[in-house]
């Protein structure tokens, strides 16, 4: 189903932005692939090529997306913000110990064909963030930060916070850190204030909020793609924070065109922006499900048939991009337990 392009009502009566969604079916479409074309150590220039242009953007902007999404914790009070961390907690907390405790079995039964190799000594990681399906370490980190906002951030400080996590981010990426929340908590404050500027233009009466800005997205897209063949030749992390904030832009920008014309006038998505769409209201799904998919398919076509990499890397990203859909409204989602143990949610 197609929603309004201007702002749509959640079922919870939450305010959404087709374009915003959009750019979130635009990020999982990376994430999926980006995860495909990890399932191999192969390891030629150009895969490695496409591989940094995929990550020099893609979990970024979904941290931007999740603090665009939750711009009220600036004007929640003290009971409303305990809700808040005990709601995040049960959405991002419950899937990660449940997809991680199913995960252990499998990932030591079949380590050895692992990229990452998983040993029982590994097993209390999983209380900090390693978990064995290694791309849900993004859940983990998401409320960590969510944790954090919600104990701190308020009004007054926002915008002091952030501007001190821009500082942050840019030094654990120049001294090349894995120190994920200092690394991300800066575009999950960045997504709050997109959020903001979209709120303001709304009130203004304006609805295509990324109008007019061709010049400034070619000018995003000269940048970003400096930043990667730069980054690309030398290694130095810290341009990632350039392609980040060039590839959030963009992404956001080319989503607001599939619901935008020329003029600002709300238009259909088309096939292209509908199928970005579903995938963008799937997207919970698809994070959740695809690690287990491309697992099972790795181990037939790669491991044990020795498929050709490129059609086997195509149909393990198809296969995980399209089967966590079905798999989660035809199953999942119609018991009870399920949604609470594999999407945290209660009702």
């Amino acid at each position: 189903m197609i929603m309004n392009n201007t702002v749509a009502e959640g079922q919870a009566g939450k305010k959404r932005y087709t374009e915003v969604d959009i750019a979130r079916g635009i990020g999982i479409l990376f994430v999926v692939l980006g995860h495909a074309i990890k399932q191999t150590e192969v390891s030629a220039g150009w895969i490695r090529a496409l591989t940094y242009i995929i990550y020099s953007f893609h979990m970024p902007l979904f941290f931007c997306l999740s603090g665009f999404v939750s711009y009220r914790i600036l004007t929640m009070d003290r009971s409303q913000r305990l809700t808040y961390i005990r709601s995040r907690a049960w959405k991002l907390l419950i899937p990660y110990f449940t997809i991680g405790l199913i995960y252990i079995p499998v990932k030591l039964k079949f380590s050895a064909a692992a990229v990452k190799p998983f040993t029982v000594a590994d097993i209390p990681k999983l209380l900090i963030g390693q978990n064995p399906d290694v791309s849900l370490w993004f859940l983990y980190v998401l409320f960590v930060i969510e944790l954090i906002c919600a104990l701190v951030i308020n009004t007054y400080n926002f915008r002091s916070i952030w501007y001190g996590s821009f500082f942050l981010s840019v030094a654990v990426y120049w001294a090349n850190l894995d120190i994920r929340t200092l690394k991300y908590l800066f575009f999950f404050l960045a997504g709050i204030w997109v959020r903001l500027k979209f709120e303001d233009c709304r009130k203004d009466g304006i609805e295509d909020v990324m109008g007019g800005q061709a010049l400034l997205a070619f000018l995003a897209l000269v940048a970003d793609i400096a930043a990667i063949i730069f980054l690309y030749k030398t290694t130095i992390t810290v341009t990632f924070m350039l392609t980040s904030l060039c590839g959030i832009y963009l992404t956001i920008w080319i989503a607001s065109r599939l619901v935008y014309n020329i003029d600002g006038e709300p238009i259909q998505p088309g096939r292209v922006g509908s199928i970005l769409l579903n995938l963008g209201l799937f997207s919970m799904d698809i994070y959740i499900l695809h690690e287990p998919v491309m697992t099972v398919l790795k181990l037939i076509l790669w491991t044990k048939l020795g498929w050709n990499y490129i059609l086997c890397t195509l149909i393990i990203f198809l296969a995980a991009l399209c089967l966590p859909i079905p798999i989660s409204k035809w199953v999942i989602r119609k018991v009870r337990l399920f949604r609470i143990l594999f999407f945290g949610e209660r009702k």
